[in-house]
C-alpha cells in the first residue's frame, strides 16, 4: 500500500509531447507572451482621453448676464401682479383700444399703482409698436364699474380687482388680436 504513488517517467514525457510547441525560426520553442504591454498601452490611451474630455468639459454652468434695468425694472415683491379674464374693447372713435380684466396682488405689500407695456403685432407676428400705459383700478359702484385709483384704495395682498388699460393710439397694420401685456413698474405702499 503506497501512499505516494510514483508516476513513471515515460508518462510525463508522453504528456509533454502532446502539448503543441511554438517554434521560432531557429527551431527553439517560443515563450508565451503575457500581453502586459498591450494592456498597459490601452490604459494609458484611455487615461489620456479622459483627461482631454475632462479639460474641455464645462466646470460650472454658464452664467447669463442679468437683464438690464430697461428690460425688467425693479418691482416690489417681484412678479406680484397676475392677470386673468382679459377682454379687449376697441373705442368707438379715435383708434384707441381698452383692455379689461382682473388683477391679483400675489405680493406681500399693497399696490398703489402700476404701468404696463402693450405690444401690438402685425399679421406676420412682428412687433409693430410697444405702448406704455397706466393700469387703472375699477370698483363696482351702483352696479357699474367706476374708476377707483389704486393710490386711493390700494390693492391689498391676495386681493383681486377689476382693472383697465387704455392705449390711445394703436399702430396702423395691427392684426387686431389682444396685445401682449407686461408689467413695467409697480408701486407699493412704503416705496420711496
Amino acid at each position: 500500500m503506497a501512499t505516494n504513488p510514483q508516476v513513471p517517467f515515460e508518462r510525463d514525457t508522453a504528456v509533454s509531447e502532446k502539448r503543441p510547441q511554438l517554434v521560432r525560426g531557429n527551431g527553439a520553442p517560443k515563450r508565451p507572451s503575457s500581453g502586459v504591454p498591450g494592456v498597459l498601452l490601452s490604459i494609458i490611451v484611455a487615461a489620456a482621453l479622459l483627461a482631454v474630455i475632462g479639460y474641455y468639459m464645462p466646470r460650472a454652468p454658464k452664467k447669463t448676464p442679468p437683464p438690464t434695468a430697461a428690460e425688467f425694472p425693479q418691482q416690489p415683491g417681484g412678479n406680484q401682479l397676475q392677470f386673468s379674464n382679459l377682454q379687449m374693447a376697441p373705442a368707438p372713435t379715435g383708434g384707441a383700444v381698452t383692455l379689461r380684466g382682473l388683477v391679483m396682488n400675489t405680493g406681500g405689500r399693497p399696490v398703489i399703482g402700476a404701468h404696463v407695456a402693450l405690444r401690438f403685432r402685425d399679421s406676420q407676428g412682428r412687433i409693430l409698436q410697444t405702448l406704455a400705459a397706466p393700469m387703472i383700478g375699477m370698483a363696482a359702484k351702483n352696479n357699474n364699474l367706476e374708476t377707483d385709483e389704486f393710490s386711493r384704495d390700494p390693492l391689498k395682498p391676495n386681493d383681486t380687482r377689476p382693472f383697465q388699460v387704455t392705449a390711445s393710439q394703436v399702430p396702423a397694420g395691427w392684426n387686431h388680436t389682444t396685445p401682449e401685456m407686461k408689467v413695467v413698474t409697480v408701486s407699493a405702499e412704503g416705496d420711496q
